[in-house]
């Protein structure tokens, strides 16, 4: 453990920080110095009612910020695997994007268009939870964002898998920060309001479950195991929801839902469709 003297006694460091304001840059020093590939920390928080916020960065320009932090908190982070899988109840440790991502996440929109874009290689997550839908990413990329973390640095890593967010948790407790409120109204309500009535007026609830599997980055195959179906049943209600949507693709399903969102009231069970497409609520027996 030579090699990673340095980022322990950074970490050692850390634990005497906790409850205080530099906690964060200093935690996230223990893996800037990582051997062989050094690294690249993004520490984001989840409020229970709002769009994420960025506690700390390395970003090494405006442009690096945006293009990496500002384009993600500004609405694809719903599509995020990684906070998906928080919203199922992934316990908290250390994971790989490639190890958690659904096995369609390549042909998704949220890879075309954001991730993709960023260049990133590899992936390392702390995930950790702070209380009731509250929660923290501690993200770390290799330096050269084109780069894969060896598979030594990936082992220390994955040892710290609940030292970290032990760490994380005790400094909340300590520092108390300042809770994010928002309205009924604010920006993650209509996201998830949004997600969850999407498509309500026109299909059945079970078109609705294969629905979010597709548009989350499941395939045909994966979302059968998940919803205990056949891969020839999801096919047809595939089928039907392209026709019920009137779309062809993907693509065109994953920017029907963007476009509706403005037309979202977080305070009725209405299908944002209803009011975009102008259509009339389903109400035969499903």
């Amino acid at each position: 453990m030579q090699e990673y003297a340095n980022s322990l006694e950074h970490l050692g460091f850390a634990i005497s920080q906790q409850g205080r304001d530099d906690f964060f840059k200093t935690l996230s020093q223990s893996f800037v110095e990582l051997p062989r590939c050094g690294g690249h920390v993004v520490i984001l928080y989840y409020p229970a009612n709002d769009k994420p916020r960025c506690l700390y960065n390395d970003c090494k320009s405006a442009e690096a910020y945006q293009l990496e932090v500002q384009a993600y908190i500004d609405g694809p982070y719903i599509f995020d695997p990684y906070y998906q899988a928080q919203l199922d109840g992934l316990p908290d440790g250390a994971y790989r994007l490639r190890d958690i991502a659904p096995d369609n996440f390549k042909k998704t929109e949220y890879y075309k268009h954001y991730y993709m874009p960023s260049l990133l290689a590899d992936e390392l997550c702390y995930l950790v939870t702070l209380g009731d839908n509250e929660y923290l990413h501690f993200s770390i990329t290799p330096a050269d964002i084109s780069s894969k973390f060896p598979k030594s640095v990936l082992r220390y890593l994955n040892s710290l898998h609940t030292v970290i967010p032990a760490l994380i948790q005790q400094h909340w407790q300590l520092s108390q920060p300042q809770k994010i409120t928002a309205a009924g109204s604010s920006f993650n309500n209509t996201l998830q309001h949004a997600l969850k009535h999407f498509g309500s007026s026109l299909l059945s609830p079970r078109e609705q479950q294969v629905l979010h599997m597709l548009l989350r980055g499941h395939s045909g195959k994966s979302a059968a195991q998940r919803l205990a179906i056949s891969s020839e049943t999801v096919k047809l209600h595939r089928k039907n929801i392209y026709q019920k949507l009137d779309v062809s693709t993907l693509s065109e399903l994953f920017y029907l839902f963007i476009d509706s969102l403005p037309l979202t009231n977080v305070n009725s069970a209405s299908d944002p469709l209803e009011k975009y497409m102008g259509v009339k609520p389903l109400v035969e027996s499903r």
